[in-house]
């Protein structure tokens, strides 16, 4: 499937700044765009990349800043290989991007340690957090980008409750999708998001854990 690597590599910030002007992705579109993704027509390979290029890179980032951009394109390579085989709906088929940028993110931490040479993603966050004099709180209320809102959120939670809302907040799948990405039952999922919420509400004002959970993080 070149034409979603040309797509990826060479006309991405061009796709992004003309977003308005492609269709919308949405459930009752998805069949056709995948069926011209499969044909291999340029319109509906730049649809799919609007639509998730940046939900793509946000989950991304969030866990692996430093090598982001290079996971999102095995992504796209891993989606190109196996856009054929798959089946299912809109939401389906994010569940699945996502199962495979997982799987990117396990690869290059198994390689990461046994090489021992990049810092652990842990300590990346607890710097970002902990400038000289920036307490997060009053950084959430200056206005954060989304980015920056899912990082500062994310170094604040444990891996599997910062996992659980970025699959939900981010990447727009639902708990039964989260749950099979994950390989937990729906009830964990449920579970791990209502601690999530529950810590940050301990940390932060009602009106910025209401951004989180409506999606909103770039206007907190």
């Amino acid at each position: 499937m070149d034409f979603l690597l040309f797509t990826l590599g060479r006309v991405a910030p061009i796709l992004l700044a003309m977003e308005s002007a492609l269709p919308r992705l949405d459930d009752a579109s998805f069949p056709e765009v995948l069926a011209g993704a499969r044909r291999g027509e340029d319109w509906a390979a730049e649809v799919l990349f609007v639509d998730l290029q940046p939900r793509v890179l946000r989950f991304l980032r969030s866990a692996e800043p430093r090598v982001a951009d290079d996971l999102a394109g095995e992504v796209w390579l891993a989606m190109a290989q196996g856009l054929a085989r798959f089946e299912g709906d809109l939401v389906g088929f994010r569940a699945w991007v996502f199962t495979i940028a997982r799987r990117r993110l396990a690869d290059h931490r198994r390689t990461a340690a046994r090489r021992g040479t990049d810092p652990v993603v842990g300590e990346w966050f607890a710097e970002r957090a902990a400038g000289p004099g920036a307490d997060p709180v009053e950084l959430a209320l200056d206005g954060l980008s989304a980015q920056a809102s899912i990082d500062l959120i994310v170094s604040m939670l444990p891996p599997d409750q910062a996992e659980v809302l970025l699959l939900r907040i981010v990447a727009d799948l639902d708990v039964a999708r989260v749950a099979a990405v994950l390989d937990r039952t729906p009830n964990w999922v449920r579970v791990t998001q209502h601690r999530a919420l529950r810590r940050l509400a301990e940390r932060f004002p009602p009106r910025v854990v209401g951004a989180v959970m409506h999606g909103h993080l770039g206007t907190i």
